[in-house]
């Protein structure tokens, strides 16, 4: 053994914070591919999902070629198929 063996790398997450956001990455891939192709869609670039940056309403608008108003109500319907408890069940382990 070394010292290096040793000292906690600060620049890492523990292992286990690590293994729990993969969890938690595959579980909202699942619950989103419940989701037609669109809502999946529109939530990843809404939330940040896919690249870390999150789009405004007329940013998503004009990648879908619709109003902003058009991707509220499509992020509303897909938000509020995901508080269905048959999907937020799949996610509610994470929240507490």
């Amino acid at each position: 053994s070394t010292l290096g063996d040793f000292i906690e790398d600060e620049n890492n997450a523990p292992p286990d914070d690590s293994a729990m956001g993969q969890l938690l990455s595959e579980r909202m891939e699942d619950v989103l591919a419940s989701l037609s192709a669109r809502e999946h869609r529109v939530l990843q670039l809404r939330f940040g999902l896919h690249d870390g940056r999150s789009y405004t309403l007329e940013e998503v608008g004009q990648k879908f070629g619709v109003t902003r108003e058009r991707i509220r109500q499509i992020e509303a319907k897909a938000l509020s198929k995901l508080r269905h408890p048959r999907r937020s069940r799949r996610l509610r382990d994470f929240l507490e």
